[in-house]
């Protein structure tokens, strides 16, 4: 149990942000972090064998955000809806806005290579893709954010409640 507690306080929040990445809502994101580390109390005597227990994680976090998604319809809202409920954005509004124009491969592909830090490789695991595949997205995610900031655009963002 002390072992498993470990992995919850040392990857819960990457867990939680990488589901949300998945399935823009919070709620959403909590019930799957749940599911996660429920799946992970089943499993435990199974972890000491597995190569990369972050990456298995992330594979787990990954598919439970899809089936959510299968199940029901994540909710968004505009950013002006958010001011009018009383929800002021922070000054890097404008991140998700340009991260959400991005196709969801690509949006996971950036999250997991630059904000959990893995490799290529590993990602390419985890999405269970080539690894031409994963350099493919993170090269077309970085043009097509360098365009979008490039281009100054002004559209309203979509953030997640």
């Amino acid at each position: 149990m002390d072992a498993l507690d470990e992995i919850y306080n040392a990857l819960s929040v990457r867990v939680f942000n990488y589901a949300r990445t998945i399935v823009k809502s919070k709620e959403l994101s909590e019930d799957i972090t749940h599911d996660v580390f429920l799946q992970m109390l089943n499993i435990a005597p199974r972890l000491a064998v597995i190569k990369n227990p972050v990456a298995y994680i992330m594979v787990i976090t990954r598919n439970r955000a899809y089936d959510y998604l299968r199940q029901s319809k994540c909710s968004t809202t505009t950013l002006d809806e958010a001011f009018e409920a009383g929800i002021t954005p922070s000054p890097f509004s404008v991140l998700p806005d340009a991260l959400s124009r991005l196709p969801a491969n690509q949006r996971e592909t950036v999250y997991l290579y630059h904000i959990c830090g893995f490799t290529q490789k590993e990602i390419a695991k985890i999405m269970c893709v080539p690894l031409v595949t994963v350099k493919w997205r993170c090269r077309k995610a970085k043009q097509q954010l360098q365009e979008y900031f490039q281009s100054g655009e002004e559209a309203q963002p979509h953030v997640s409640i």
